[in-house]
């Protein structure tokens, strides 16, 4: 408890007590909230789900927010929100809105974040950082999607720019992953190429799996035409020392790319076993 920071919105702590995860801290401050804990699969008592509550409308210029989650060992947790992230227009030079995240997944423990898009809207900004800290057998898996406007009312890369830094490392300090993404909105040069506007949908998976067959399950994740995720392209990588894989992909909508980060949970979670 020393070590927390109540300058956060959201903080937690969860432990596994009677074969449940269970949340042992909660902290929130406005704009950002936390459901109650459900566990709708029966198959799999331990896994909750919780989802990030907000009573903002959006990030506006100068938001901030400031998340702290940490899974004690043999903890299984699935976390996502409510809604869209819609980041709203700031024309003022310099403003943004931030969003930063700090994880600990001790011994065998596993999270699964799986959040609604994130949406772009026009002259918006955006930084995220994340930071991530995991035990040698933790395992997780982590997404996100971007949406390049309000793409219904003919936004099309029209916000300022989207920067997202990533970084995963073990719990004694060795780097697991670094992954920096700086999206240029108007600025950029190929918005009007046939690679953004025939699937202006942005993907990223990142899985950490220390002790599974990587190569197999690459090769189930490649499957895409079997599992029926229409206009969804993906391009698959697995990390150095074989502790995880990366997953890039685009698509024309947001509803094929559900359906294969979907699919992608259920593989993730066939290789946990």
């Amino acid at each position: 408890m020393k070590n927390l920071n109540y300058q956060k919105n959201l903080e937690l702590i969860l432990i596994k007590e009677q074969n449940k995860t269970i949340i042992t801290h909660q902290y929130t401050a406005q704009p950002l909230g936390i459901s109650r804990a459900f566990r709708p699969d029966i198959t799999n008592p331990s896994r909750t789900h919780l989802y990030l509550t907000s009573t903002s409308p959006g990030l506006l210029a100068n938001d901030s927010l400031n998340i702290e989650l940490k899974l004690k060992s043999n903890t299984q947790l699935f976390l996502t929100d409510q809604s869209a992230t819609k980041v709203h227009p700031m024309p003022y030079l310099d403003t943004k809105a931030t969003i930063n995240y700090e994880v600990q997944i001790e011994e065998n423990a596993t999270l699964e974040f799986c959040p609604e898009p994130i949406i772009l809207f026009q002259e918006s900004t955006l930084e995220q950082s994340i930071k991530i800290n995991c035990h040698p057998t933790a395992n997780l898996f982590w997404s996100e999607i971007i949406v390049p406007g309000r793409l219904a009312r003919g936004e099309f890369y029209d916000f300022n720019y989207y920067m997202n830094r990533l970084q995963i490392n073990s719990l004694s300090g060795e780097l697991l992953l670094i992954d920096a993404t700086i999206l240029e909105g108007k600025n950029n040069l190929f918005k009007h190429s046939n690679i953004f506007t025939s699937a202006p949908i942005l993907g990223n998976i990142i899985m950490i799996l220390p002790q599974a067959n990587l190569s197999l399950l690459r090769e189930h994740l490649e499957k895409i035409d079997k599992f029926n995720c229409p206009g969804v392209r993906i391009a698959t990588s697995i990390l150095p020392q074989n502790k995880g894989l990366v997953i890039r992909a685009i698509a024309q909508g947001t509803y094929g790319f559900k359906k294969y980060l979907s699919y992608a949970l259920t593989c993730f979670r066939q290789f946990l076993l």
